[in-house]
């Protein structure tokens, strides 16, 4: 079983790393309130980045509420993530989420992404541009 904390080796810890990603996200899963990114990494653990702006969350209690939901749901899911780099970008209208449907909405987000990650084949270039 994978180690279920969130500690340095398992998060996106400098820009360069946030670059790569940014830059070539063959994985993509969208919904209204986020957007999750991801392209495969060559470590056995799947890393994770938030990028919360005060452009969809204003106050700093809604901003932490969001990250703390996404890095639980991601420590709970990381064994089935593994080989990944993923940022999580938040948009407006996920302050007014409560709890549970935001929960919902980042599990179902991390199966559709697993799903895009696990059908793309080494040549196959169909599975990285669908959305």
């Amino acid at each position: 079983m994978a180690e279920a904390t969130f500690s340095r080796r398992v998060r996106l810890l400098d820009a360069q790393q946030y670059k790569a990603v940014f830059d070539d996200a063959p994985f993509r899963v969208s919904t209204r309130e986020l957007l999750f990114l991801s392209r495969p990494n060559s470590l056995p653990v799947p890393r994770l980045g938030l990028v919360i702006s005060k452009k969809s969350c204003r106050l700093a209690v809604q901003r932490n509420r969001v990250k703390r939901l996404v890095r639980e749901s991601f420590r709970q899911h990381q064994g089935s993530l593994t080989g990944l780099d993923i940022i999580v970008l938040s948009r407006r209208g996920i302050a007014e989420l409560d709890n549970h449907t935001l929960t919902q909405l980042i599990t179902q987000s991390w199966t559709r992404l697993l799903k895009r990650s696990q059908t793309a084949a080494p040549g196959n270039s169909d599975a990285s541009s669908a959305s």
